[in-house]
């Protein structure tokens, strides 16, 4: 009986060592939370036509980028010193015209059942999914708040602004959130935001620009404006 016994708590001891050690989430899944480094890929930094020396100080001010095991590296800026600038690469394999891909609703929508990386820099709070996400043919984003609207979207650019509560971003009806955001004050303001998917060749890319506080001002424009000066 002692014996069993022993073999049970060592078996409990395995698995909650395996699970701190390679971090298996309630799905099975193997989840790597990344690491943070200095270093902007070159990609980001051609596509916002940054200058070699950048970006300690001035205009764009870089911050850090966030790279795991599955996932394509997160890049952040702050703009102006205002406002916060998130970079994504989401998938080197997308074929499809974004005006068709892209199915958004305006509606209110809950983080998903799993675990997620957290960014709070902001009074906006971002969660990406750990384990390793789907590679995207259609994309259901929920965009919630006031003022939301499409300011442009075609094959190559799907572009929104809202003064936000909440959004997220799903690859089927069924899935759960591979990113989830939402607003974290019980201030009336809500946080003003862009958001924008663009398609180069088969790579899609996904920025979204948001103040720092939901105070400050977000002009309409503004984040399409860094692309197309």
């Amino acid at each position: 009986m002692k014996t069993f016994l022993r073999i049970i708590v060592i078996a409990v001891l395995i698995i909650i060592v395996w699970r701190l050690v390679f971090h298996v989430d309630l799905h099975g899944e193997i989840e790597d939370s990344g690491i943070w480094t200095d270093t902007i890929p070159k990609e980001y930094s051609q596509l916002l036509k940054l200058p070699d020396s950048c970006c300690k100080s001035g205009e764009v001010t870089f911050v850090n980028t966030q790279s795991n095991k599955y996932r394509n590296p997160v890049s952040r800026f702050y703009i102006d010193g205002k406002y916060y600038l998130q970079v994504y690469k989401m998938t080197n394999s997308f074929n499809s015209s974004l005006k068709n891909a892209i199915k958004e609703s305006f509606s209110d929508s809950s983080p998903s059942n799993t675990e997620y990386t957290l960014d709070d820099r902001t009074d906006f709070q971002f969660l990406y999914k750990l384990t390793k996400p789907d590679k995207p043919k259609e994309i259901y984003f929920a965009l919630y708040g006031d003022s939301t609207r499409i300011f442009k979207k075609n094959d190559t650019i799907a572009y929104y602004f809202s003064k936000c509560t909440n959004l997220s971003i799903r690859f089927s009806p069924e899935k759960e959130n591979d990113i989830y955001g939402k607003y974290l004050s019980h201030n009336p303001d809500k946080m003003p935001l862009e958001v924008m998917f663009l398609k180069r060749l088969n790579n899609l890319y996904m920025f979204v620009l948001s103040s720092k506080v939901a105070t400050t001002n977000l002009k309409e424009g503004t984040l399409y404006k860094l692309f197309y000066k």
